[in-house]
């Protein structure tokens, strides 16, 4: 679910659907599917200032093969560069999200 900053993108959104969609929307909810290995993602653009009724726009968005073979190739690479960069910093890929307690 998303809420946008401004009425004009959730109006632009429930009127033309996927095609209105931010790009870093559907880069991100094709993310999702490439992690979950669903088919569809069900998008959400909700607008508190909306009237009642009228605030939540919902629709599918379908996984797209193209993308998930980008996402093959490049996710892996990602991993491999911030990994590199972690050891740099003398931290293990994974440990930077601990906190350290000690």
């Amino acid at each position: 679910m998303k809420c946008p900053n401004t009425t004009e993108v959730f109006i632009d959104l429930a009127l033309n659907g996927i095609n209105a969609m931010k790009k870093e929307y559907v880069a991100q909810v094709q993310y999702s599917m490439w992690i979950t290995g669903k088919d569809v993602w069900h998008f959400a653009n909700y607008d508190p200032r909306m009237p009642g009724g009228k605030e939540i726009v919902h629709m599918p968005v379908y996984r797209d093969e193209n993308v998930m073979k980008e996402f093959d190739e490049q996710i892996p690479e990602f991993i491999e560069r911030m990994d590199k960069g972690l050891n740099k910093l003398g931290v293990e890929f994974g440990n930077q999200w601990r906190v350290n307690n000690g």
